[in-house]
């Protein structure tokens, strides 16, 4: 997270020095420093959206109220990172406000009355993410174990990370695909979907990493053409559009209009033009 920020020049390069040389993240109990030097790295995204570099935020004044909350809850590792408050504003892709918005109607008597909710009364409002959440102490330290564990099934897995994600940036997930230290299928190369690059993939020995250009925390919210082109190809077990791919498309698409041209004539012009005009 730190780095990627940095990489994205979201951060100074003394902050990010800063936050490398006095934090250590396997504590339980951070020096001040390190604290110090997190709310600085933090604040940063109060004015940005994390989950999405590049995207609005809800800068409607009717949700402004209640956000300045502490930035780092708790004291305990390796979930520190998790303790930004920040965490509970969610991605609202194309509406920054929609997770607002969501919250405003999920908390109407009515609509909780006919979703059989909240029965028992609870005194506090519904939202996204609960506080509780920060004291969360139960998941595993790393999941790589679980991964080897698939793997070792046969159980075929593909893993994705939108590339303007801050919250778990594409950088960490490949750190951590790396140390799993799975041979190399097929190299890294770019996917495509309508004639566009879409990504970025690499096939490995039991597991495939697939990046979607563009998109935020939230694949499917930010770029939904290519997240349902590409969780299409996974349940239909198929390989991930390549340039290779439109070649032998257009090749195939060539021969039929050469083939057209015996049977139309001249009308095959009108064809040609429509198939090969320019795409916004």
């Amino acid at each position: 997270m730190i780095e990627y920020a940095w990489d994205h020049a979201v951060i100074s390069d003394h902050l990010y020095h800063d936050v490398k040389h006095k934090c250590n993240f396997s504590e339980k109990h951070p020096s001040h420093g390190c604290r110090n030097s997190l709310r600085q790295y933090f604040s940063v995204y109060r004015i940005i959206d994390m989950y999405s570099l590049y995207s609005p935020r809800c800068v409607s004044s009717n949700f402004s109220n209640g956000r300045e909350r502490p930035l780092i809850h708790g004291n305990l590792a390796p979930q520190l990172l998790s303790k930004f408050a920040g965490w509970h504003r969610r991605p609202a892709g194309y509406d920054p406000c929609a997770s607002d918005y969501t919250e405003i109607y999920m908390n109407r008597p009515a609509v909780q009355q006919a979703l059989h909710a909240n029965v028992t009364k609870i005194p506090y409002p519904w939202t996204h993410c609960s506080d509780s959440i920060t004291f969360w102490s139960d998941a595993p330290q790393s999941i790589l174990p679980i991964i080897k564990k698939l793997i070792a099934g046969g159980i075929r897995i593909w893993v994705y990370s939108g590339d303007t994600d801050g919250r778990i940036p594409v950088t960490a997930t490949r750190y951590t695909l790396n140390k799993l230290g799975l041979k190399t299928i097929e190299e890294w190369s770019p996917w495509y979907h309508g004639k566009q690059v879409a990504g970025w993939t690499i096939v490995y020995d039991g597991l495939t990493f697939v990046t979607i250009r563009g998109a935020g925390h939230q694949v499917p919210t930010f770029k939904p053409r290519q997240s349902l082109s590409f969780i299409k190809r996974f349940l239909e077990n198929k390989k991930l559009p390549s340039e290779a791919s439109l070649v032998l498309s257009f090749l195939f698409l060539f021969f039929i209009l050469f083939f057209l041209v015996g049977l139309t004539g001249s009308k095959i012009i009108i064809i040609t033009t429509s198939l090969f005009s320019p795409i916004g």
